[in-house]
């Protein structure tokens, strides 16, 4: 097993190489790019930085008003800043909460102190087990040694000084103020000691219940920042714009790029070291965002390959569209980049990588601003509208609304050019319009071209690939129903889990469908796939080979996906959805068979060679696939014995650490779990008895509990938990 994982590791690190050597090679072509064109353009003018001394006074050569973006974002900016942070009103359920838990808590301190049959020691450390409150040693004794008529006003002390407080606005930064006044509130006729207990035990349990609301502090913020007047700039004809000897500020190298009087100075090589340190800049930005939000994305040497390929001919392609004339410059599909790059990525890395190609582009085509800002904002206009990557109607909306976009920011140009020319108003109107869907249409050839070459788990092939009237979902169906069957309730049940906890539901999805084909090799090994109670295990007698034919439909199931070229995200779920788990039930017969002497028998035989689930999809169908095959096999009754089985499952799977490396969170798993046991209940509910012709007493269907208990007692998981294995009913 440690060589299968290690191998597994070594395989991941040559990828990350590849990845590094690949991003290497990508920088390389994209500077060139920038650089080929900046190293051989005619350069010239007047030279001026920020910080630097003007030599002599600069006069306006044209009358000139501008809307002045760095006074604007200033003022923008101050208007923000002064909108102070918005909470919301005291919750009251936290109130209540953390009532009931300080009650059950001095309700369970009190049970430990009338435990006569303890030691002291004993009961310090009963104590010690609480997980509402944390005090040192010392404090537990000290509640232990107070007489019963100190501990009743204690009692009743800590949850009136709780309840008072925390009716009051509590928050994260004013805790320690709450804190510190805690003593205040304490009955002076109380003593300082038993004051101090009643502190400390009061602290606690006081929980915030003012949330910070960032999402009304925003909307303040930018209602203050819409409010701010764009600030404008004039100069006359001969004006002066800055006069010699003052230091340049932004404001004033703003002022010379509208006049046109800022132009950098023929100096080669100072334009190559600009033009390597802006793409190195841009480059380092988005490969840091990757590696701190999207580190996946550097593992994935297909997708990094697309990206790579595409930053580089939408590269290309501006050089040749951002000279042009306006008309053909506004047919640019740069929005094409962000709709391809959505659906295999996710919005928010899009959205830096289109900005990154929008500011490269901005240098390639001749400083061309419109264009930049046709990149940046028709590529995040496609983000925001192309919701449902799989459906192609939505490339549709998603084009015609870049096209109406790029037409506001044509207009905006044109008019503020003071060009109003009605035919030069109605061909960009066109070209917007054509533009997207251009973009929409090139979007969709890219995707389905990535989506084919680099065999990427695109929107377009995982649809393709859920499709009944595939090859393999076809043979699964003919030579082994029982799983197939069984691999459409999985996929349903993982696919709605995910789409709860904002994972990839159609990935996991299709991933269900597949990730058994490996039981194609030998279906009738698996009960679903059994008839007449035949079981050929029977013939098998040995329950090494019978393990062994179980677990080999992962392994089978890895090189059948790989022959009909699987993505290689599917891949991974196939090979880890039975994580290391252990097929017990064939153990048991091994150990049966050598009078239960595990020195005889080699664990590693009956144990699936892994690795566990590395992502949260891959965790919730080891999840969504025990808990069909247990409930099928195992025909619940009722919801409480769904719950039951469903809850002995995700216990078993937690302490066998199944789920260690997948990036499910506890809450997660809580959301998964809640969503199994509904799912499955009207799955597998009662059925009603209907009578046999001719009787005559009533039907009465079986009652199913309105109520679901909050938990599973935690001594029958223990017990029962160890003997749920899929493979088991399988």
């Amino acid at each position: 097993m440690n060589l299968l994982n290690n191998a597994h590791s070594t395989r991941r690190t040559r990828g990350r190489t590849l990845v590094l050597a690949l991003i290497s090679v990508l920088f390389v072509s994209s500077m060139t790019v920038v650089v080929a064109y900046h190293a051989f353009s005619p350069v010239g003018g007047v030279t001026l930085k920020v910080g630097e001394v003007t030599p002599e006074d600069i006069r306006a050569p044209r009358s000139i008003t501008y809307e002045s973006e760095i006074l604007t974002k200033l003022s923008q900016q101050a208007a923000e800043d002064s909108v102070r942070p918005v909470y919301d009103p005291p919750d009251r359920s936290v109130l209540r909460q953390q009532v009931q838990i300080a009650r059950h808590t001095l309700d369970f301190i009190d049970d430990i102190r009338n435990d006569s049959f303890a030691t002291t020691d004993q009961r310090v450390n009963d104590l010690g087990a609480l997980t509402t409150i944390k005090v040192d040693g010392a404090t537990y004794a000290s509640l232990l040694s107070l007489p019963e008529s100190d501990w009743k006003t204690l009692d009743a002390q800590v949850m009136q000084i709780l309840e008072r407080t925390m009716r009051g606005e509590i928050r994260d930064n004013t805790l320690p103020d709450v804190y510190a006044n805690l003593p205040n509130l304490v009955s002076v006729a109380i003593d300082e000691p038993q004051a101090s207990l009643i502190v400390v035990l009061t602290r606690n349990l006081i929980r915030p219940n003012s949330f910070y609301n960032q999402a009304r502090t925003e909307s303040a913020r930018a209602a203050a920042r819409e409010g701010v007047a764009t600030e404008k700039r004039s100069f006359v004809q001969g004006q002066i714009v800055i006069r010699g000897g003052q230091i340049a500020n932004d404001v004033d190298i703003e002022a010379l790029t509208q006049l046109g009087l800022l132009q950098p100075a023929d100096q080669r090589g100072s334009i190559l070291l600009s033009a390597i340190l802006v793409v190195t800049l841009l480059t380092a930005i988005g490969l840091s965002y990757m590696q701190r939000f999207y580190l996946d994305l550097l593992q994935n040497i297909s997708e990094m390959i697309l990206i790579g390929a595409l930053m580089l001919l939408f590269l290309i392609g501006a050089r040749m569209f951002g000279t042009a004339d306006i008309f053909q410059s506004h047919l640019y599909p740069a929005a094409a980049f962000a709709l391809v790059i959505v659906a295999v990525a996710n919005p928010q890395i899009t959205v830096v990588l289109t900005m990154i190609l929008a500011a490269l582009i901005g240098i390639i085509a001749d400083n061309s601003l419109e264009l930049t800002m046709i990149v940046a904002i028709g590529g995040m206009v496609g983000v925001l509208t192309l919701r449902r990557v799989e459906r192609l109607n939505a490339y549709f909306v998603a084009g015609l609304t870049i096209g109406v976009t790029n037409i506001g920011i044509a207009l905006v140009f044109l008019l503020a050019q003071g060009n109003s020319d009605p035919a030069r108003l109605l061909s960009v109107t066109v070209a917007g319009l054509i533009n997207g869907m251009l973009s929409a249409g090139v979007g969709l050839v890219g995707l389905y071209l990535a989506s084919n070459i680099l065999n990427l788990p695109t929107s377009i092939r995982l649809l393709e690939l859920s499709q009944p009237s595939q090859p393999l979902l076809q043979r699964l169906l003919r030579e082994a129903p029982g799983t197939y069957q069984h691999s459409l309730q999985v996929a349903n049940l993982a696919e709605l889990a995910c789409e709860r906890i904002g994972a990839n539901a159609t990935l996991v999805r299709v991933g269900a469908l597949y990730h058994d084909i490996g039981k194609m090799i030998a279906p009738h090994y698996f009960v679903e796939n059994q008839a007449d109670g035949l079981n050929p295990h029977d013939q098998v007698k040995d329950p090494v080979r019978s393990a062994q034919i179980i677990i080999s439909h992962v392994i089978e199931g890895e090189k059948m996906a790989r022959k009909h070229r699987l993505p290689e995200e599917m891949i991974d779920l196939i090979m880890q959805h039975h994580g290391t788990s252990f097929v017990l039930y064939f153990y048991n017969k091994a150990l049966d068979a050598v009078n239960c002497d595990e020195t005889l028998v080699d664990k590693k035989q009956f144990t699936y060679p892994g690795p566990r689930p590395q992502t949260r999809e891959a965790g919730v169908l080891m999840l969504a696939d025990t808990c069909e095959s247990v409930v099928r096999a195992k025909r619940p009754r009722n919801k409480q014995e769904v719950a039951s089985i469903v809850n002995e499952i995700f216990l078993g799977r937690l302490n066998e650490r199944q789920l260690d490396e997948s990036n499910l969170t506890l809450n997660d798993l809580n959301v998964v779990r809640e969503v199994f046991i509904s799912t499955l209940q009207g799955v597998f509910h009662p059925r009603i008895a209907y009578p046999a012709p001719g009787q005559t007493q009533e039907m009465k269907a079986v009652a199913i509990p309105a109520a679901l208990p909050s938990s599973t007692s935690p001594s029958s998981s223990a017990n029962s938990v160890n003997i749920i294995n899929a493979d088991d009913f399988e």
